[in-house]
């Protein structure tokens, strides 16, 4: 008997950008996505806007990204490289850009 594999459910990035799992970014390299982990941890809450809401310093997070970036890709477009201690993989994603997150992200 012949088995297929057939796709039971999928997981867009849009999917994952509205549920909070990817947050869209505008980074050095291509990358566009990092995972909500790394967004969290490499960005700091400055308080809040009456006119705009929260108001986030992505300074740390855009340092975090130009250092992995710079890390050669191995054959299949990965990036693997420590920061701060923190290990962390830059791989391609399903929209053409790069996305950044914690190995446990995966």
């Amino acid at each position: 008997m012949e088995q297929h594999d057939n796709v039971i459910s999928q997981y867009t990035d849009r999917q994952a950008v509205e549920d909070g799992v990817l947050v869209a970014v505008s980074g050095p390299g291509g990358v566009n996505r990092v995972t909500r982990a790394v967004f969290d941890h490499f960005t700091r809450f400055l308080g809040n806007s009456p006119m705009k809401g929260p108001v986030i310093d992505i300074t740390p997070l855009m340092e975090v990204i130009t250092a992995i970036v710079d890390i050669p890709p191995d054959a299949d477009g990965w990036r693997t490289g420590a920061y701060q201690d923190k290990m962390l993989w830059l791989l391609p994603n399903e929209i053409g850009g790069l996305t950044l997150m914690f190995p446990d992200d995966y």
